[in-house]
């Protein structure tokens, strides 16, 4: 009987185990990032597009950020997404070129960014920088992207994180926003992998931009990066281009955005896996089989809920020798928490909101369930958060 628990306890914390020696070694690795020196070169034009559905609430301080950073040469255009409100015409007073999207056009952010990159067929650029409404560059933003795609980037992702608020959720965001847009990043760039593109804050040159498409009706951002893998172009980390964007300060709108981000990434996993496998054997690319190792393994509250229960498990049947194994990859865990809060310089706030880590992984649990039910259902769109 014993035997047969230690089994079940291997089989049920592997998944945990692998994610955390991956997340291990990336926020390993961050902390030996360092920006690339610039060789200089001629610096592109940048056409910053923002998808926008009915933003009127803060796309104003986005568009303020944007236009204060403009070079000669640049321009921004703004899509107003089937809005109904006036999205459209505080961007036309920023000097925006906007288009607008009728109600009956097909929904999606995916379906507004490809609609911005046909419209800028036309005009004159060469490489694009997508943001979202709600995102606020930092002074320099445009030029410290140009610079790298100057170096010699086919596609740059900018350091993305999240405002600080005065909620749980809001420093839920944030927590999470330091692993994905500042200690992961980081770590890829320092080994050599493919930055993850996440949509808001990245940088693509115009012959890549135009060829491939953004399609995906979740997480259309990673999609986009898997395609240009299995082209063998890696995406670099441009840590000195800052921005922030508003935090959720309500879990229901937090979830929103984890289902939408979760189904995405599991739609992806069965699609790429086998693929970017094939390419990661055949051509020997490391940063194949990395996307392959993230897309296969849970996310992190999952991981450690793996693993809680497998030490559980393991315990009981008086296997130490497991139950230490478990262990210390939970402290991998804890420890790469730890990094990306210290590199994100987070806030007294946040470092307290730990404290409620068991309430959070229960609530990561039901999300995962209904990105789950979502993929299942094979739903083809997910509605943009709502502002307050």
């Amino acid at each position: 009987m014993m035997t047969v628990l230690v089994v079940f306890a291997v089989v049920v914390g592997l998944p945990g185990l692998a994610a955390a020696l991956h997340l291990g070694v990336l926020a390993a690795a961050s902390v030996w990032y360092r920006e690339r020196r610039m060789r200089g070169g001629e610096k592109p034009r940048l056409l910053v597009l923002v998808p926008a559905h009915n933003e009127a609430l803060v796309i104003a301080r986005c568009l303020e950020a944007i236009r204060a950073d403009l070079r000669a040469g640049d321009r921004m255009l703004v899509v107003a997404d089937r809005c109904t409100d006036d999205t459209a015409a505080i961007a036309r007073g920023f000097g925006a070129l906007v288009l607008e999207r009728g109600p009956d056009e097909e929904p999606g952010r995916a379906a507004a960014r490809q609609a911005g990159l046909e419209y800028a067929r036309a005009l004159e650029w060469d490489a694009v920088i997508m943001l979202d409404a709600d995102s606020v560059i930092s002074p320099g933003f445009l030029d410290a992207c140009g610079q790298a795609l100057a170096d010699g980037a086919d596609a740059v992702q900018a350091r993305s994180e999240s405002k600080r608020g005065r909620t749980l959720a809001s420093e839920a965001s944030l927590a999470a926003f330091a692993l994905q847009g500042v200690t992961l990043p980081r770590g890829r760039d320092r080994l050599g992998l493919s930055v993850r593109l996440r949509g808001t804050g990245m940088a693509i040159r115009r012959p890549l931009a135009l060829v491939h498409r953004f399609r995906a009706p979740a997480s259309e951002d990673l999609v986009f990066t898997l395609d240009l893998i299995l082209d063998g172009i890696r995406c670099r980390h441009v840590d000195t281009a800052r921005l922030r964007s508003e935090g959720e300060s309500r879990w229901s709108t937090f979830g929103g955005q984890k289902v939408r981000y979760e189904a995405g990434r599991m739609a992806a996993a069965r699609a790429y896996v086998p693929r970017l496998l094939k390419r990661a054997v055949r051509d020997h690319d490391p940063a194949a089989l990395e996307a392959a190792w993230f897309l296969a393994t849970p996310p992190f509250a999952l991981a450690a809920l793996s693993l809680l229960a497998a030490d559980a498990l393991a315990g009981i049947a008086h296997a130490w020798l497991v139950t230490g194994a478990f262990a210390a990859a939970l402290i991998v865990l804890a420890l790469v928490v730890l990094t990306g809060l210290i590199q994100a310089r987070a806030g007294l706030r946040t470092w307290l909101a730990l404290l409620a880590a068991p309430w959070y992984l229960a609530w990561k649990t039901v999300v995962q369930l209904r990105a789950l039910a979502s993929v299942r259902r094979r739903d083809d769109y997910y509605p943009p958060t709502a502002r307050a």
